[in-house]
C-alpha cells in the first residue's frame, strides 16, 4: 500500500511530492486512510520555520485531519472502517494530564504533534501512534468540515467557553451585554456561532475585521454588528466606534483576539469593561510585544487568558455540538494535494475566504 505525500524538504520553499509504502500501525495505534486535511496558519509558520525547528525537515506538515481507519490495534474502542477525526496535540500518554485528555499540558512536555513534529495530514494515509486520539465523526457532520474541528474548530470553541463564565455574570446585572470577536477568518466565523450557542441569550456578538468581504460573511453566520477596522482607522476611532456598538455598558464584556498583534491586543485592552475578560489566541504578532499599563490594569480588574487548541474531552464535546446541526463550518474550499503549498502562500496574504482543505 503506496502513499503520496507532500514533505517539508526546505524552509520556506515549495514541498517535494514523494511516493512511498504505508507504515503499519503501531501497537496501540492505528493507519488513517486520509480524505481531508486543513490548510491552517500554523502550517505556514511550521514551513517558514517559525517554531525554530519544531517541525522538523523532510516532516509532513497538516494536523486537520479526517479520514478512515484501515487499520487498528485490536484493543481499541473503533475498528476498521469508522469515520475519524484526528486529535494531533498527542503527549507523553503515560502522566496524569494525559489520561485524562489534557495533553496540551503534558507535564512531560512531550509533542507527539501529528503534522507538526511527526508526519501529518497533507498525505494519502497517516500513522497515528495512540488509537485513542481518534474521534468518530458521526454521519451528520460532513468530512471536509469534520477536518476542521481539531485545530480551528477547537480553538476557536476553546476560547468561547473561556469567556463564558465572565460573560454569564455580566449577564445576570445587565440585559445589555456585548462580546467582541477581532478576525473574522476562519477562526472568527467559528467563534460567531459558539458565541452564539454558548452564551447566554441575548448577548451580542460584535466582528472586527479589515475586510470587508470577510465581516459580510461574519454577518451571515450570525453577528450583530461588523466593525470595519482598515489601514485608514486609527486606535481613537476604533476603540470609540466599538464602545458606542457595545451599548449601555459603554465596552465589551468579553473579547476574543483571533489576531493578536500589537495594535489589536492594545485596542482591546481599551474596549473591555472593567472586569472584562480578554482572551487571546491569535499567533500572528510573533514575537512583537504587547503592552498595557499596569496600575490601569490592576485597577480596570480586566481578566486575561491565553488559549493553545483544546483538550480532548473538548473535542468530543464540540462533535457532539456539531451533530445537532445549529453550527455551520466557515465557507469551503477543497483543492488538490499538490496544490498545498501555493494555497499556504494565498493563505499568507489573506486570499483564503472561510477555509481552504486539502482533498485527497
Amino acid at each position: 500500500m503506496a502513499r503520496r505525500s507532500m514533505r517539508l524538504v526546505e524552509y520556506g520553499k515549495p514541498f517535494e511530492l514523494t511516493k512511498e509504502e504505508v507504515p503499519t500501525a503501531p501497537k496501540g495505534g492505528a493507519v488513517v486512510k486520509n480524505e481531508y486535511a486543513g490548510v491552517c496558519h500554523t502550517d505556514a509558520h511550521s514551513a517558514d520555520d517559525e517554531f525554530s525547528g519544531l517541525a522538523p525537515l523532510k516532516c509532513v506538515l497538516g494536523h486537520e485531519m479526517a479520514g478512515t481507519i484501515v487499520e487498528i490495534d485490536p484493543s481499541a474502542e473503533l475498528k476498521v472502517g469508522d469515520k475519524v477525526i484526528v486529535y494531533w496535540h498527542g503527549g507523553c500518554g503515560g502522566c496524569s494530564r494525559c489520561a485524562v485528555g489534557e495533553t496540551t499540558a503534558c507535564l512531560k512536555d512531550v509533542k507527539h504533534w501529528a503534522g507538526i513534529t511527526e508526519d501529518g495530514g497533507f498525505s494519502d494515509y497517516v500513522v497515528i501512534p495512540d488509537a485513542k486520539l481518534l474521534v468518530k465523526v458521526p454521519d451528520t457532520i460532513a468530512m471536509d468540515a469534520a477536518c476542521l474541528l481539531p485545530c480551528s474548530g477547537i480553538t476557536a470553541y476553546n476560547a468561547v467557553c473561556n469567556m463564558v463564565p465572565t460573560v454569564q455574570d455580566f449577564a445576570k446585572h445587565s440585559a445589555d451585554c456585548a462580546v467582541l470577536l477581532v478576525g473574522a477568518g476562519g477562526l472568527g466565523l467559528w467563534g460567531v456561532q459558539f458565541a452564539k450557542q454558548l452564551l447566554p441569550a441575548g448577548v451580542r456578538v460584535l466582528s472586527a475585521d479589515v475586510d470587508e468581504e470577510k465581516l459580510a460573511t461574519a454577518k451571515a453566520a450570525g453577528c450583530d454588528e461588523a466593525l470595519l477596522w482598515g489601514k485608514d482607522v486609527d486606535d481613537d476611532t476604533a476603540v470609540a466606534a466599538a464602545k458606542k456598538a457595545c451599548g449601555s455598558l459603554g465596552g465589551a464584556v468579553a473579547a476574543i483576539d483571533f489576531v493578536n498583534v500589537p495594535a489589536t491586543f492594545g485596542r482591546i485592552e481599551k474596549i473591555l469593561v472593567q472586569g472584562g475578560m480578554h482572551v487571546v489566541v491569535g499567533l500572528l504578532g510573533g514575537d512583537a510585544p504587547g503592552s498595557v499599563p499596569l496600575m490601569p490594569y490592576v485597577l480596570s480588574r480586566h481578566q486575561m487568558a491565553g488559549v493553545l487548541m483544546g483538550s480532548l474531552p473538548q473535542l468530543k464535546d464540540l462533535v457532539a455540538l456539531m451533530a445537532q446541526g445549529n453550527v455551520k463550518p466557515p465557507p469551503i474550499s477543497h483543492h488538490p494535494l499538490e496544490n498545498v503549498y501555493d494555497v499556504l502562500q494565498d493563505l499568507k496574504a489573506g486570499k483564503v475566504k472561510g477555509r481552504a482543505v486539502v482533498k485527497l
